[in-house]
């Protein structure tokens, strides 16, 4: 590692907020919760959350903040491609990665879903090792954005820079 990264590893473990990936999983068969929660229990560094409810899917996630969004796309009383708009239009989770759960392969669906916002889309029950991967990819992109960004706005209130006034092009 040269010099110049051993200088941004440590202003960034000074000054970024360290976050864990934290899966929200939002299905009302109770069955591909306790599968999922199952295949993600060995990877210690993955906090697995779970609702059930899709009409308590808003205050879940405020409550455990992800950094991924698997949401079931069938479930009674709501459409999961309304959530899926709902969650890309909200000004809380609009950047939180959101992966879509179906049980059918439809390109239509896929491609709606996809349109609407959803980063990602996964055939239930997907294999561990592809599940795995895909949301290590998304959170941590995720979770280096918002490290980005939190860096940017403190090295700004640093030099004394405001969001209206000048900034340097490195800093966008």
């Amino acid at each position: 590692m040269n010099m110049y990264s051993q200088d941004v590893d440590s202003i960034a473990d000074q000054y970024v907020t360290s976050l864990p990936i934290s899966v929200l999983l939002i299905d009302d068969e109770f069955l591909i919760g306790e599968a999922m929660r199952i295949k993600l229990s060995s990877e210690t560094d993955i906090i697995f959350n779970y609702c059930k409810e899709p009409d308590k899917a808003l205050e879940t996630a405020i409550g455990v903040q992800p950094t991924v969004i698997m949401l079931d796309l069938v479930m009674p009383g709501v459409n999961g491609l309304t959530m899926v708009k709902f969650f890309k239009s909200s000004e809380d989770f609009r950047d939180v990665p959101l992966i879509v759960l179906s049980a059918r392969e439809e390109p239509e669906l896929k491609k709606k879903a996809i349109a609407l916002g959803a980063n990602d889309y996964m055939i239930k029950l997907p294999d561990k090792t592809d599940l795995i991967a895909r949301i290590r990819c998304h959170s941590e992109r995720y979770i280096y954005k918002q490290q980005r960004d939190e860096l940017i706005m403190k090295i700004r209130a640093m030099s004394g820079q405001n969001d209206d006034g000048l900034s340097s092009p490195y800093l966008d």
